[in-house]
């Protein structure tokens, strides 16, 4: 009978608390369990874009300062939300009025966007 010792070799997460620096346009971190280092996203205030009754948008600022596939920088980080549906012809003129007031508001980030950007430079 062998007296010799297997060894295996097991990925594992060593989890410590990281200290980052935070811009003073995030409003916190959803969730504070990050697994790499490159998830970490910062996130600014959220925006649903609502307009007549058609939630059109949810938008805010975003920057992932350590990710290779994702902004470094502050970006606006824009999500379409469910538009799919049948309308009647007044729905479509309510739907359109809620696209163009949306696409103002919109405008409106990006240029909170373009000082926060202006603020790094």
């Amino acid at each position: 009978m062998s007296t010799e010792h297997r060894t295996a070799i097991v990925k594992v997460f060593v989890t410590k608390p990281l200290e980052i620096e935070e811009p003073d346009w995030c409003a916190g971190h959803r969730d504070d369990r990050a697994e790499f280092k490159a998830d970490i996203t910062h996130h600014g205030r959220e925006h649903v874009l609502e307009v007549g009754g058609f939630p059109l948008f949810r938008a805010m600022l975003a920057q992932a300062p350590y990710s290779q596939h994702a902004p470094s920088v502050p970006a606006l980080y824009v999500e379409q939300l469910d538009l799919t549906g049948s309308y009647t012809p007044d729905e479509v003129e309510d739907l359109a009025d809620a696209l163009v007031e949306a696409a103002a508001r919109l405008r409106a980030l990006g240029r909170e966007l373009d000082a926060v950007l202006e603020e790094d430079r």
